[in-house]
C-alpha cells in the first residue's frame, strides 16, 4: 500500500475532499497530494500514499499542463466564472488574431499577481479567507512564474462573449485565472476563467488517471512513484547494499554523477534516494524506501 494514485478530479470537490475520500477507501491517514486544484477545476490530482508521502518534495516543482476555457468581456471577483461579475463590456470587433497575438506575449518568465481568492498566505491568513469576509486585503506581491508553451487555440463561437479554449504548459505557482484576468486587461475587454482541466503534471497524465467513482468501488492501482521521477537511477552491488539498508553514507565514486539518485538492488528493488553531500564528499541518504 505504498505508491501514487492518479485521480481525475471532478468538479465541486476540493483537493482535500479527494484526500479525505482516499483515506477512507485506502484505510490510511498517510496521504498527501501534489498540486492543489480549485473546486471548479478538473483533471490530474496525484495522491502519495503511505511511504510515498516522503517523496512529495520531488514532485512539487514539476511543470503542469492545462486546457483552459476563457471568456472575454466579463470580470469577476474570483477571476473565474464561480465569482460575482464586477465588470462587463460588449465585445465588438475583437478578432482571433488579436487574441492570439496578445496570448503569445505571456510566453516565458514573468511576474504574476495571484488572484485575491487564493490559498496564498499574508500575515498568516489565507487570501480567500480575507476576501470572503470582505476584509481589507493588503497588496499582493507578484511571483515569478514561467509559461513554457501556449497552443491548441480554439474559438468557441457558440459561447457568450468571446470564449475560447487554449492549452498552457506552466511552472509551479502559475495561476491560469490570473492569465485570463491579465489577458482581458491587456485587450481592454476584461477576462475570466470559465473551465480548467489539468491534463498533466510532468509525467503524470490524464490518460492514466481514474475517475473518482471507479476509485470508490475499489478499482484502482497504486503505481510505482520512482517511475515518474526525473532522477538518475543506479544499481548498487550486494556488498554495498547493506550500507544503504542501514542508512549509511556511501562513497561518491559508486555514483559518478554526484547528483540525487535512486538506488536499486540487483534484484530491481528500490532502496533509497541519495544526494551528494559536498562538505563530507559522501553520498548521503535523503529518503529511505527499503
Amino acid at each position: 500500500m505504498d505508491g501514487v494514485l492518479i485521480i481525475n478530479k471532478p468538479k465541486s470537490y476540493t483537493s482535500h475532499d479527494i484526500v479525505d475520500i482516499a483515506r477512507k477507501v485506502l484505510m490510511t491517514r498517510r496521504i498527501g497530494h501534489i498540486g492543489t486544484l480549485d473546486p471548479n477545476a478538473t483533471g490530474v490530482l496525484v495522491l502519495c500514499v503511505n511511504k510515498a508521502t516522503k517523496l512529495v518534495k520531488y514532485f512539487e516543482n514539476h511543470s503542469k499542463t492545462y486546457i483552459a476555457t476563457i471568456r472575454l468581456g466579463i470580470q469577476t471577483d474570483t477571476d473565474d466564472i464561480t465569482g460575482k461579475v464586477v465588470k462587463e463590456t460588449k465585445i465588438e470587433d475583437l478578432k482571433e488574431e488579436d487574441v492570439l497575438k496578445e496570448l503569445k506575449t505571456f510566453k516565458g518568465k514573468q511576474e504574476q499577481i495571484p488572484p485575491k481568492y487564493s490559498a496564498i498566505k499574508i500575515n498568516g491568513r489565507k487570501l480567500y479567507e480575507l476576501a470572503r469576509r470582505d476584509l481589507t486585503i493588503p497588496p499582493i506581491n507578484p511571483r515569478t512564474v514561467e509559461i513554457y508553451s501556449i497552443d491548441k487555440f480554439k474559438h468557441l463561437k457558440d459561447e457568450p462573449g468571446f470564449t475560447f479554449q487554449i492549452r498552457f504548459k506552466v511552472s509551479k505557482g502559475t495561476y491560469i485565472r490570473s492569465i485570463a484576468r491579465d489577458l482581458g486587461e491587456r485587450l481592454g475587454v476584461y477576462g475570466t476563467l470559465v473551465e480548467l482541466e489539468r491534463t498533466r503534471i510532468n509525467q503524470f497524465t490524464i490518460e492514466e488517471a481514474i475517475d473518482l467513482e471507479t476509485f470508490k468501488q475499489g478499482k484502482y492501482e497504486l503505481k510505482d512513484p520512482f517511475k515518474y521521477m526525473d532522477l538518475n537511477k543506479h544499481v548498487i552491488s550486494p556488498e554495498f547494499e547493506h550500507y544503504v539498508r542501514h542508512g549509511r553514507f556511501i562513497d561518491p565514486d559508486l555514483v559518478p554523477e554526484k547528483k540525487d539518485v535512486i538506488l536499486y538492488s540487483e534484484s530491481g528493488e528500490a532502496l533509497a534516494i541519495y544526494y551528494y553531500d559536498e562538505q563530507k564528499n559522501q553520498m548521503r541518504m535523503s529518503v529511505k524506501w527499503c
